[in-house]
């Protein structure tokens, strides 16, 4: 990447099989001195929001912005991704968690663009993605097409390689 990203998305989960993204992603951001949004993927299901929405009690959506702070993501049952986000920012570095509601690349482009992400750190397991990952939209292709933003992918060992960086460089 050309210059230091100011805004940085990254995948993340529950159970932390992302752990050498994650880590990736806080060392981009520490160095940059750039936000780090986590993105949890596993908040998004098939039939159930992470937060309130609209349908829920009044005020409840109100409660839980998109940028969501460690007491933010505990009270909304996210323990893991919580003690993620407290990690990042006991190394100093301005972390949030986001929980989706729905999983795909063109969810994760209108948060970017709503966000001024302008790095998106995914796993490159969406590189060879499964059938279910294929009919989401949850590739690394996908991801591509659909946010226009510079792309930085992780592998298992932590290896950062940049497949895409950005609208100018097609």
């Amino acid at each position: 990447m050309s210059t230091s990203p100011t805004c940085i998305l990254a995948y993340t989960s529950e159970d932390d099989r992302y752990h050498t993204l994650r880590m990736a992603a806080e060392e981009t951001a520490k160095a940059a001195q750039a936000r780090l949004i986590l993105y949890d993927i596993d908040a998004a299901q098939l039939l159930a929001a992470p937060t309130p929405t609209e349908w829920s009690g009044e005020g409840a959506a109100e409660q839980y912005p998109d940028l969501l702070d460690p007491t933010d993501l505990e009270a909304a049952g996210r323990h893991a991704i919580a003690d993620q986000v407290s990690h990042a920012r006991d190394e100093g570095i301005q972390a949030w968690g986001w929980l989706p509601s729905q999983k795909g690349a063109n969810g994760l482009a209108e948060y970017a663009e709503q966000h001024g992400v302008d790095l998106i750190m995914l796993p490159a397991a969406m590189s060879e993605p499964g059938l279910m990952d294929r009919l989401r939209g949850a590739t690394l292709d996908k991801a591509i097409e659909a946010t226009q933003r510079p792309i930085a992918v992780v592998d298992e060992d932590g290896n950062v390689s940049y497949p895409w960086s950005g609208a100018s460089s097609s």
